[in-house]
């Protein structure tokens, strides 16, 4: 689904509306945190949000936020910590999504039928040299159909080569779907490639496909909520470097 195809407003306004908003939200983040003396990186480790949606917020990049709670939830985290006043931010972001207008498509214009020719004049008397014309065209048409029909009876088609078989597919398809009771700060990685990190607001869900196992770091094990294959999970004791492993059956 594209950015102009989503039902949520609010997720139209990267594509729609980012010209106006750059010169408001953006610079309004960027000048409390400058205001303040901090880097990007200072306030990545303060709030727990990865710097990669700071500099997002900042730059008003809307678009790479997976969903509209993470978005909410991000920016609600990065206005406390700032100070800034968080429901005038988001008022805005709600006002440009109302007057968000629909774009219409050209009209594609109907090309006019073609007019057929006009029938050509046949002289009269012309209707026997065309019989003569047929007769001779049908004569060849046959003799051509026989010298084929006799080509034919000396060749052999080659046996067709037999279908490659295909791999059978997996009976179920392995699906882990993690829901936040609370907010939390959690670092995931899916059979060895992190797929997410950062500060996750309560009421957010997670959904991965894993083939083997999935790792999860949190600083709330009690505010996460598992379902593997649409059963619920339990995580099981962290190993040594305080990561919670769930293994895909």
């Amino acid at each position: 689904m594209t950015l102009e195809q989503e039902p949520d407003p609010l997720r139209r306004i990267p594509t729609k509306h980012t010209t106006a908003l750059r010169a408001e939200i953006g610079p309004i983040l960027r000048a409390a945190r400058l205001k303040r003396g901090q880097s990007l990186e200072a306030v990545s480790r303060q709030t727990r949000i990865s710097k990669r949606f700071l500099e997002a917020l900042e730059e008003n990049r809307f678009e790479e936020f997976p969903a509209v709670v993470y978005l909410r939830g991000f920016l609600k985290g990065y206005c406390e910590h700032l100070d800034v006043n968080f429901e005038e931010i988001w008022s805005m972001l709600n006002a440009a999504a109302a007057e968000s207008p629909a774009v219409a498509g050209p009209a594609t214009p109907q090309a006019a039928p073609p007019h057929a020719p006009p029938a050509a004049d046949h002289p009269q008397g012309s209707g026997a040299a065309g019989a003569i014309v047929l007769a001779v065209l049908l004569a060849l048409g046959l003799a051509v159909y026989l010298f084929k029909d006799q080509d034919k009876s000396a060749a052999v088609p080659a046996p067709a080569a037999p279908a490659a078989l295909q791999p059978m597919p997996r009976a179920i398809e392995p699906r882990l779907i993690v829901r936040l009771k609370n907010d939390a700060w959690l670092r995931v990685s899916v059979d060895g490639m992190v797929v997410f990190e950062g500060r996750a607001p309560r009421g957010a869900v997670q959904e991965w496909k894993p083939s083997k196992f999935v790792d999860l770091r949190t600083t709330e094990p009690a505010a996460l909520e598992l379902s593997l294959n649409g059963q619920l999970a339990t995580l099981n004791a962290p190993g040594p470097d305080g990561q919670y492993r769930i293994e895909v059956p």
